[in-house]
């Protein structure tokens, strides 16, 4: 029978919302399941919790390392895994009532990865978006360049594909095996865009693809201990490896025609990013200059001069494309005006 290996890194979630997460797992009846918790540094409180569900319920495993991200957190769970299959759970997050149905249905299924339906929930249950397959993918055989195409195209559409459901670890169902004989593995040190990088690792092995068309994952939207919603330093070399590695990994694939252009947007989107979460961030202590400074010779790296010159702003939201024209300017000061000083004001 197939066994299916769930991962959960723990480092800052609420503990309310932990449990609540726990016990949903909880409720599975079958033994074809593990819970592996990996204690990524985690406050003792957190791991505590999760002690008590380990005591309770031999499914729940419990292995406490000091904190070194999500990225190592998550190959800790993967080495460890026990199961035929591997399916990515944050903390945060929930599965839907009736899961273990959904999984044990699709299990059997001689493909490399399990694409499932999820939606975006507040605190009280109450749904914002909901994402089934229709939405999510067009009804067609999914290509590597399609996959890799709508991946880079990130919060958009590509042919029907939803590209930012793509570069997330959930909702998805990986053979283990299909990540072991490829070396697959999330990139350490990278603290923001690693799970696009990852996803883009493993779509240029060619996997075999099945797509559910259930709501498997209830993805919370309207608290504040996010992995994704944190602010910390070290984004922005994070996102000068995720361009390298980019760079480096699509070698071949940017030979194709069209190709290049949506690199060259993905990182102009990434580049817009990093100043909310650096140059213009409320948060950043430096002085302006220092901001700049720092900002200008991100831009000027080989691997995101070229890529941001090369991008074009036809099909970005209006807010988007005076941004990237901006940065495409370098006109420091208007960006920092109508981003940091407005805000602080």
């Amino acid at each position: 029978m197939e066994t299916i290996s769930f991962i959960i890194p723990i480092y800052g979630t609420e503990a309310t919302i932990l449990v609540a997460g726990l016990e949903r797992l909880k409720m599975a009846k079958t033994s074809s399941f593990e819970f592996l918790l990996i204690s990524d540094g985690a406050r003792d409180e957190l791991v505590a919790i999760c002690r008590r569900f380990s005591r309770e319920d031999k499914r729940f495993k419990l292995i406490e390392q000091a904190n070194q991200g999500v990225s190592v957190a998550r190959n800790t769970g993967i080495e460890a895994a026990k199961g035929n299959w591997l399916l990515f759970v944050d903390p945060d997050d929930l599965l839907v009532d009736n899961f273990e149905e959904i999984l044990l249905k699709k299990a059997s299924v001689d493909v490399d990865i399990i694409f499932f339906g999820f939606d975006r929930i507040y605190e009280d249950g109450k749904v914002e978006n909901s994402f089934p397959k229709e939405r999510l993918f067009p009804n067609k055989t999914l290509s590597t360049n399609d996959l890799i195409r709508a991946t880079l195209s990130d919060g958009a559409y590509y042919n029907g594909i939803y590209g930012y459901f793509l570069g997330t670890p959930w909702a998805k169902m990986f053979r283990k095996s299909f990540l072991e004989d490829n070396k697959l593995s999330y990139p350490a040190g990278i603290i923001k865009r690693e799970d696009a990088l990852f996803s883009i690792e493993v779509f240029l092995k060619n996997p075999r693809i099945d797509a559910v068309n259930q709501v498997l994952y209830h993805y919370r939207i309207d608290h504040n201990n996010s992995i994704s919603n944190s602010y910390r330093q070290g984004v922005r070399e994070s996102f000068i490896a995720v361009s390298n590695n980019l760079n480096a990994d699509l070698s071949d694939w940017l030979q194709q025609p069209d190709n290049a252009s949506f690199l060259a947007s993905y990182v102009l989107r990434i580049s817009i990013e990093l100043m909310f979460a650096d140059f213009c961030n409320l948060s950043n202590p430096k002085t302006y200059q220092e901001r700049k400074n720092e900002f200008k010779t991100y831009l000027e790296l080989p691997a995101i001069k070229k890529q941001i010159k090369n991008a074009k702003l036809d099909n970005m939201p209006m807010k988007q494309k005076i941004l990237g024209l901006l940065i495409k300017q370098r006109n420091f000061y208007l960006l920092n005006y109508l981003l940091f000083k407005r805000k602080r004001g």
